[in-house]
């Protein structure tokens, strides 16, 4: 075998790169030792820069700086003032706080005076008093007697004698148990009739006490009974709670259907009332036959007088004499009978 060439040796070739890389490395080293003589001269530099906390001297840095906010007002009285105040002295600062409400001011105006019609205050009444009675309906016509019979009982329906007593529609009577037994058909909306008789029965109910008692039955084809909301007895009280419940809850009666009067009169009964107050403009049209009549005056074992009131529109009832079966009903049952006529209103 040849020996390989002398130029091809390694180390020849070893020392061929090491003097051509020379250059290279001794500028590194300077490199590196320029960079380390910088950064220690920055060092040095910073070292000697005054501290942030040497405010003062002889504090030696222990102390802080006591610093603020100055705040310049943008009136021209602060722009003139003069800048002799230490900037050293802190600024207080005051917040207003936005929810904070302020005092009206007051007028020290003197008062006007008014000139107001003078009014006489009514004195307060202690016990059951009156409730409001609806305005919308003038009925003084509808008080005042008419054709009536009989005169007012002094006792009760048992036959002992009693205090106290009310009027419906000019017919009065004495007792502790009243009915009132009204006609709501549909004819009852002509002229008013309904409204008016809603307006005599709170102006009658006003008038009892609280130790009488009193039911009201609306009734047309159907028989609608007002009761109580609370307590065990199915009449009210002549108190001003009642009566004020009793008046809100006539504004819901209203008039519709046909007219049947007995089966409301034998309701009415029920109620072993001392009277009953029975109206109704249906005393042509839908009248009682005798046998009726007959079964009225046999349910009434308790002696009830029954009031009977006719609503017309004419001078004179229709029907008179024994052809009115509301006459013979008041007559067979101890009551009265009135004729009134409900276009005289004014």
């Amino acid at each position: 075998m040849s020996s390989p060439s002398p130029e091809l040796t390694p180390t020849r070739l070893t020392d061929g790169l090491r003097a051509q890389l020379r250059w290279v490395t001794v500028p590194s080293w300077l490199l590196s030792g320029l960079f380390h003589g910088v950064l220690a001269g920055l060092l040095i530099i910073l070292s000697q820069l005054p501290s942030c906390q040497a405010d003062m001297a002889g504090d030696e840095g222990d102390s802080f700086r006591v610093v603020g906010i100055h705040t310049r007002s943008s009136t021209s009285e602060t722009e003139n003032e003069t800048e002799s105040e230490s900037d050293d002295e802190p600024t207080e600062l005051v917040y207003e706080n936005p929810l904070a409400v302020q005092e009206p001011k007051l007028d020290e105006a003197p008062p006007v005076e008014l000139n107001l019609p003078k009014v006489d205050m009514a004195r307060p009444v202690i016990g059951s008093g009156s409730i409001p009675v609806p305005s919308t309906l003038v009925t003084n016509d509808l008080l005042q007697p008419n054709n009536s019979t009989n005169s007012r009982p002094t006792q009760s329906a048992s036959g002992a004698p009693v205090a106290g007593g009310t009027s419906f529609l000019g017919i009065e009577d004495v007792g502790r148990r009243f009915v009132y037994v009204i006609d709501r058909s549909f004819s009852m909306d002509n002229d008013n009739a309904l409204q008016a008789a809603k307006t005599e029965l709170l102006s009658s109910i006003a008038r009892l006490n609280e130790t009488q008692q009193f039911q009201i039955i609306f009734y047309s084809g159907t028989v609608q009974v007002l009761e109580p909301r609370h307590g065990r007895s199915l009449m009210f009280y002549g108190t001003d709670i009642q009566r004020i419940q009793v008046s809100g809850r006539l504004n819901s009666v209203r008039a519709s259907g046909g007219t049947r009067h007995y089966p409301a009169l034998k309701e009415a009964l029920k109620a072993n009332a001392d009277v009953i107050y029975l109206l109704t403009d249906g005393a042509a049209e839908s009248a009682l036959s005798a046998a009726d009549l007959d079964q009225i005056r046999k349910r009434n074992r308790s002696g009830t007088r029954i009031h009977c009131i006719e609503f017309g529109r004419s001078a004179k009832p229709a029907l008179d004499g024994a052809g009115n079966f509301l006459r013979q009903l008041a007559k067979q049952n101890h009551g009265q009978y009135v004729y009134r006529n409900v276009k005289r209103r004014r």
